[in-house]
Parts: C-alpha cells; sequence; structure tokens
C-alpha cells in the first residue's frame, strides 16, 4: 500500500519565500517546519492506495485540463483555532473559483476509481509548521501572539502547473515525499 495525495507544487521562489516565512517565528516555539520542498497544496489526499491503482490515477490526472491556475499568497493562518493550534499554514488568493472547479474534476477523475472525498471543506493554504504534539498551553497563546506580529509573505503569484499524484511516507523525521507523476 501507497499513501497518496494529489497536489499542486509551488516553484523554487515561493518555496523561497515561504522558507523566509518559516524563519521568523521565534525557534523556541514548538513548531516543527515543514521542509521548503515538500509544502504543497494538497487537492484530495487518496490515503492508503494499492500500487496497482498508480498507472489509472495518473491517467486521470493526465486526462484533467492542463492550463495553469493564477495564484499568490497571502496570509498566515492556524488549524483548527488561535487557542488550541495544530498546523500553521499560509492561505492562497487568486483564481480561487477555478481551484476550486479543477479540485472537483480532480474529485470526479479519483472518484470514478473508486476514491472518495474527504468530507471537510476545501480550504487553500500551504501548509508551513505543524505545533508539537504535548506543548503546554502558553506555548499556544506564543503562537497566536507570534502570529499577530509576525510579517505574512511577500504576495507572490505563480501558475499552477497540473496536479501531481504524490507519494507521502510517514518518517519520525517527518513526512518524505516523492513525486509519481502524472
Amino acid at each position: 500500500m501507497l499513501r497518496l495525495f494529489i497536489a499542486l507544487e509551488p516553484p523554487p521562489p515561493l518555496r523561497d519565500e515561504l522558507a523566509a516565512v518559516q524563519s521568523r517565528f521565534d525557534p523556541l516555539l514548538p513548531l516543527r517546519r515543514v521542509a521548503a520542498d515538500g509544502i504543497h497544496l494538497t487537492l484530495q489526499f487518496l490515503g492508503d492506495t494499492p500500487a496497482n491503482q498508480v498507472a489509472p490515477l495518473r491517467q486521470a490526472l493526465a486526462r484533467l485540463p492542463q492550463d495553469p491556475i493564477r495564484l499568490r499568497l497571502d496570509r498566515l493562518g492556524v488549524f483548527p483555532n488561535p487557542r488550541r493550534p495544530q498546523v500553521l499554514w499560509v492561505g492562497l488568493a487568486g483564481d480561487l473559483a477555478v481551484l476550486q472547479a479543477r479540485r472537483q474534476q480532480v474529485i470526479a477523475a479519483t472518484g470514478a476509481l473508486g476514491f472518495q472525498a474527504e468530507r471537510q471543506a476545501f480550504k487553500p493554504h500551504l501548509t508551513i509548521a505543524r505545533v508539537r504534539p504535548h506543548s503546554p498551553p502558553e506555548q499556544f497563546a506564543a503562537i497566536a501572539a507570534a502570529l499577530q506580529q509576525i510579517r505574512p509573505p511577500q504576495p507572490l503569484a505563480w501558475d499552477a502547473a497540473p496536479p501531481r499524484l504524490i507519494q507521502s511516507t510517514l518518517t519520525p523525521q517527518g513526512a518524505i515525499y516523492r513525486d509519481l507523476g502524472p
């Protein structure tokens, strides 16, 4: 079984800006940074998938529209909320209606192969860090305060390339991603 998802990947200049945003947070905060080369916009998480599904998934993605989607970096935020942050993210702006339509096309294409759409609402974002498990409550307040003080990313824009099938291997040091194409 392979742990898979479908994503859009920002180009190197945007990853550099995201790394700069990560560095603005106090190193004493209980954050585990996402490696800059692993930052991505998830369109659909597929989960544990048999290896024989990779080729049909790649074919389905190759049949989707290939025109780029214009996106730009926007603001900082956390999930689920500032009182109990678990994920630190950079939001996106730009052609969000086109992005939403592309996501629906991905879901339709994978649905034809037996995959289920996620139940949670789609909130376009790039995860840049996760809060370390078992952080004390005072650390949550420090993260919330930092969010108010940290300069957001520069509003850099990019034309997001077609969606990619990504394999995720979880390790104690964090996830390792491998691009499987389409």
